[in-house]
């Protein structure tokens, strides 16, 4: 599937951005992060030089439509904040999946459920998109709340598992698009 660029989004706390590899400190260090550890595949060891790469290919994935990943910024200081990306595309459906995380310090605030709300509203509207959905742990109240302040509904799909835990499904879907029935 073919990603657009995403144009510069930005909300009333928060910009979203390409990641540059002058970010692979903060990288590293939400990497290091048990609550973004304990739900993310990080890379081992999750060190400068691992987030340097993950950093250096993400045009890469871009350009070969597997995923966008972008860096959420406190739109007052510029510093990263965290992180909103789109990936497992489905040509066929037009859909894919939204993931994120907010580093310490920075949860609570509303940031990731603005982050979110602005890669959705690009990706339903002006993206290659009719679907987005979002695969949360069950034992994550905080991030179920985050996809529900972004305007995205729980959708029934019984018995999704992984590693053992319940997953709960959150969708939102282009205005006017086939209702995504999660079949």
């Amino acid at each position: 599937m073919h990603v657009p660029g995403v144009p510069r989004l930005a909300g009333p706390a928060t910009r979203l951005r390409l990641w540059g590899v002058e970010d692979a400190p903060v990288l590293a260090a939400a990497w290091s992060d048990p609550a973004i550890r304990g739900r993310l595949e990080v890379p081992e060891p999750a060190d400068e030089a691992a987030a340097v790469r993950w950093i250096s290919q993400r045009e890469r994935a871009w350009a070969e439509g597997r995923s966008v990943d972008l860096a959420v910024t406190d739109r007052q200081s510029g510093a990263v904040i965290g992180e909103v990306g789109l990936s497992g595309f489905d040509p066929a459906r037009r859909a894919a999946l939204i993931g994120w995380w907010i580093a310490e310090g920075w949860r609570g605030q509303g940031r990731a459920a603005e982050a979110v709300r602005l890669l959705l509203d690009w990706a339903l509207s002006q993206g290659p998109l009719d679907a987005v959905m979002a695969e949360i742990d069950s034992g994550n109240p905080a991030s179920a709340a985050v996809a529900r302040r972004a305007g995205m509904r729980q959708v029934d799909v019984p018995g999704l598992e992984s590693g053992g835990r319940a997953m709960l499904v959150f969708a939102r879907t282009r205005t006017g698009a086939q209702r995504f029935s999660g079949d």
